[in-house]
């Protein structure tokens, strides 16, 4: 039997797996793709914002110099609305940070994490393996299918990342709302004539924020919500007319747009489960929460799920907490749900006042960006807010483990 078994073996799955794992637990994932398959890289990978908080994160797995070397600091952030005059501008030096946050590609987050996976003799990585049940007694019992063979992998505590519409959960019955915005993220990288490589922008238009992330060198990763019609239109463009429209709306701040990559259109849905947890079982990741990407949150708040789940077990065998798991798990779920509500009512509130074309609130949202960049608490917690650093004592988001 194993200590913890993780289903679901994507970013967050991995990261959960290296930071509860320690010489007196053993920890299994269960992953239904190939993770050593190679994906898009270049003009054309898809990448990942990572918060202050996180990266605390990856610097107590000591990871973080891997990490770093292939991702691009963002020292400064410029937050602009369309038409209008407010701009807020958030530096890290305002903070004596050596940068707000970090973007990397998937790909290369991935790599980073596999390889300290490979280094752990008390984790073991399943992968093709779908999974297909789960039962709860003394302990909890997965069924997956491996090589078309049915497997059985016993547990003392299950952590269930298996995504936005998990299996898992729905196994455990726990139900889950859905909010549909009718928009889209469009998503490509864009070359820029003139880059500043360790500034981000987030543009707010009528049809919503259009968001540009540096990656290194003269490219920048593009998230640019739209309607969920006009986003089709626009990712059916050439290369040519995609620029010239995509120019439109971001403007001339890094110069002229020299190349565009591939172009995703991915619906936007916010989806909360209804529960955390259940028995031994508890969810991560967009398992429990899947979030608008306007306000970057979804993998580093589920970074900090993980974090909480580190404080409650920290350096204990859990062969020595089965009277208490249940519990536990229960209070994981008290204790991650205000942050979890405050993170959705902060998206929520973003897209409301920046995703419509209301002349009235046009002019509002343009006061509120210029009156955030001249009151200085507000703007600070802005700040900690997209970092992360509202956590309070929580040991690993201070960089120890």
């Amino acid at each position: 039997m194993r200590d913890i078994a993780i289903i679901g073996g994507g970013l967050v799955g991995l990261c959960a797996a290296l930071v509860l794992q320690h010489p007196g637990r053993r920890v299994s994932i269960i992953e239904a793709g190939n993770l050593e398959q190679s994906r898009a890289d270049g003009l054309n990978a898809r990448s990942i914002a990572l918060a202050a908080s996180s990266v605390q994160v990856f610097r107590a797995l000591g990871i973080w110099s891997q990490i770093e070397a292939q991702a691009a600091p963002i020292r400064h952030i410029h937050v602009s609305s369309l038409g209008r005059w407010g701009v807020t501008r958030l530096r890290a030096e305002d903070y004596q940070l050596d940068a707000l946050g970090y973007v990397i590609e998937n790909q290369a987050l991935g790599r980073c994490l596999l390889d300290a996976i490979k280094d752990q003799d008390n984790i073991k990585l399943e992968q093709n393996a779908e999974f297909e049940s789960i039962g709860q007694g003394a302990e909890v019992t997965i069924g997956y299918r491996k090589n078309k063979r049915k497997q059985v992998l016993k547990a003392r505590l299950a952590l269930i990342a298996d995504g936005a519409h998990s299996p898992a959960r729905s196994a455990l019955g726990i139900g889950h709302e859905s909010h549909d915005y009718g928009q889209a993220a469009v998503i490509c990288n864009v070359e820029f004539g003139k880059p500043k490589m360790d500034t981000a922008y987030e543009r707010f238009t009528p049809q919503g924020p259009l968001a540009m992330l540096p990656l290194g060198g003269k490219r920048y990763a593009c998230v640019w919500t739209l309607a969920l019609d006009r986003a089709s239109v626009v990712c059916n463009h050439d290369d040519t007319e995609f620029s010239a429209v995509l120019q439109d709306r971001f403007g001339f701040r890094l110069g002229l747009i020299e190349r565009v990559g591939e172009r995703f259109s991915i619906p936007i849905q916010r989806t909360r489960a209804e529960a955390l947890n259940a028995g031994r079982c508890l969810l991560i990741g967009n398992a429990a929460n899947a979030l608008h990407p306007v306000a970057g949150q979804s993998f580093n708040l589920s970074l900090r799920d993980i974090a909480c789940l580190h404080e409650l077990l920290y350096d204990r065998p859990l062969a020595d907490l089965d009277n208490e798991l249940s519990q536990l798990v229960t209070d994981y779920g008290m204790l991650r749900a205000d942050e979890h509500r405050r993170i959705i009512r902060y998206g929520d509130g973003l897209v409301t006042m920046f995703s419509n074309e209301l002349p009235l609130l046009d002019v509002v949202r343009a006061a509120g960006l210029g009156l955030l960049d001249l009151v200085p608490p507000l703007k600070t917690q802005a700040a900690l807010t997209g970092m992360g650093m509202t956590f309070g004592g929580n040991r690993l988001l201070r960089g120890h483990l």
